[in-house]
């Protein structure tokens, strides 16, 4: 896996071994980045259930402003904190081990432009963190927000 586009370009990712996390696949961060691409530029990013944390790398590669990545796995995080060390991104990423709900608590207040949510196979985190996100008003509706 690596950085597909931006300052961080070609620059490779580590990633968990095993089974218990699945990374995105280069192409379809390539598909997924093509779609937004526009709304990317000066965003600030929620990557929950990060994994590796490639999904707010790439981001911070292709302009965002700030990230959060999150995970509840220490192994996932000791991932990430690899990453991002590899990409100097250490002042663009926060980078929070809890599991989801306490995550989300911790960061309520922040509001988003685009937020990753990529939950565990069979669980029902996918719609208990989006019901979260609604109740705190996480997401900004458009890039003319103030936050």
């Amino acid at each position: 896996m690596r950085v597909i586009s931006g300052i961080a370009r070609g620059t490779k990712l580590d990633t968990l071994e095993g089974i218990s996390t699945r990374p995105t696949l280069d192409r379809v961060k390539e598909a997924l980045f093509n779609i937004i691409q526009n709304e990317i530029y000066d965003a600030k990013v929620l990557d929950l259930f990060s994994g590796s944390g490639a999904l707010a790398i790439e981001s911070i590669s292709r302009g965002a402003k700030y990230a959060v990545s999150t995970d509840s796995s220490k192994k996932a995080i000791e991932i990430i904190k690899q990453n991002v060390k590899k990409t100097h991104f250490e002042n663009k990423i926060k980078i929070i081990n809890k599991d989801y709900k306490k995550a989300l608590e911790e960061i309520s207040e922040e509001k988003f432009n685009i937020i990753f949510l990529d939950p565990p196979y069979n669980t029902d985190f996918g719609i208990e963190s989006t019901k979260i996100i609604i109740e705190n008003d996480m997401l900004l509706n458009n890039r003319n927000n103030n936050f």
